[in-house]
């Protein structure tokens, strides 16, 4: 963590509440300031990414905020440091600071940013929390309370809580949204992208997936006290396991820039089918490890191993069965086929 973001995070207000998908959630400190009423319902968030981004939102008055490592620190950023307490001198010296930052070549190379760009969600789309509220206090339609029991048995099937990421939902009926529990990408704090799983069942395609070239599913809520980082396929993969999704079965360049700038160890967790052998290749070449859990035969990936032996188990496995020898992963995906 760099100077500008752990004097930022230790500065925040007190009653901090950490959301599945990475945002710090606390009261927003903007909302007086730009002419609304003291947030008192946690509506401010702020992402703090692996690669020394912070990004600030306020989902009250929707002031925005964000420094990125390499950059100047910017008007509005100095604004927001103000508004938690960070005394002028202080904010003067860090500017000095980002500016050291920008023009140094051996922490950044400007060459290398990455960015995707903002993408708007379906018509009608609300975060599950807000359909839940709803449907608790009756202000839905019986057809909306169907929908929404129908996508809580369909994450209860799956062994997932509807807390463990922010997922959303919308009623409309285009691309069959209202049948879709919907999965925002985020990146650095905005929505750049999303899918959407049918969760009843129609002879509809499975997903609906608006995706960038090159985006890394769930970066943003990566741990830092983590020392290592699970690569898998799909977005349920990941949400299980807080690790990271390719969503797919190939890593592109991009990904591959982004995932091992994360600085930590590497751990592919392919499913068990013929896609996930191109993914055991490539981690061979790039030099990462590959886990080999002894599973049962009907659990295809880490969702399914999540929903059959638990979180934790799950996550001892794949620790346990990971190797980085090149003639022992060879050895070991003939073992397992």
């Amino acid at each position: 963590m760099n100077l500008i973001q752990s004097t930022i995070m230790t500065s925040l207000p007190a009653g901090q509440k950490k959301t599945p998908s990475g945002w710090i959630a606390f009261n927003a400190p903007c909302c007086v300031h730009n002419g609304e009423t003291q947030d008192k319902k946690k509506r401010g968030g702020i992402m703090n990414s692996a690669d020394g981004t912070v990004s600030y939102h306020c989902f009250n008055c929707g002031f925005k905020a964000s420094y990125i490592i390499g950059r100047k620190l910017t008007f509005k950023m100095r604004q927001f440091m103000g508004y938690i307490g960070i005394p002028d001198d202080t904010i003067r010296k860090l500017a000095i600071e980002a500016m050291r930052e920008e023009e140094s070549d051996v922490k950044y190379e400007k060459k290398k940013f990455v960015s995707f760009k903002k993408k708007e969600l379906p018509k009608h789309t609300k975060t599950l929390g807000e359909w839940l509220e709803k449907y608790t206090v009756g202000t839905s339609s019986a057809e909306q309370q169907n929908k929404i029991d129908n996508l809580l048995n369909y994450l209860t099937g799956r062994g997932i809580g509807p807390d463990w990421y922010d997922f959303m939902y919308s009623e409309d009926s285009y691309f069959n949204f209202d049948q879709r529990l919907i999965i925002p990408f985020y990146w650095r704090g905005d929505v750049v992208g999303y899918t959407g799983r049918l969760f009843e069942p129609s002879d509809k395609v499975k997903y609906v997936t608006e995706v960038q070239p090159g985006y890394v599913f769930n970066m943003d809520a990566q741990d830092w006290s983590r020392k290592f980082v699970l690569v898998t396929e799909g977005p349920f993969d990941a949400i299980t396991t807080s690790g990271v999704s390719i969503l797919g079965s190939e890593i592109n360049d991009i990904q591959k820039e982004l995932i091992e700038g994360l600085n930590r160890q590497i751990i592919v967790v392919p499913d068990r089918d013929r896609p996930g052998e191109k993914l055991i290749n490539q981690a061979i070449e790039f030099g990462w490890g590959v886990a080999f859990p002894e599973w049962h035969d009907s659990v295809e990936d880490t969702a399914d191993a999540v929903l059959k032996y638990g979180r934790l188990f799950t996550m001892q496995s794949i620790l346990k069965s990971t190797e980085t020898n090149k003639l022992k992963i060879d050895l070991k995906r003939k073992m397992y086929g």
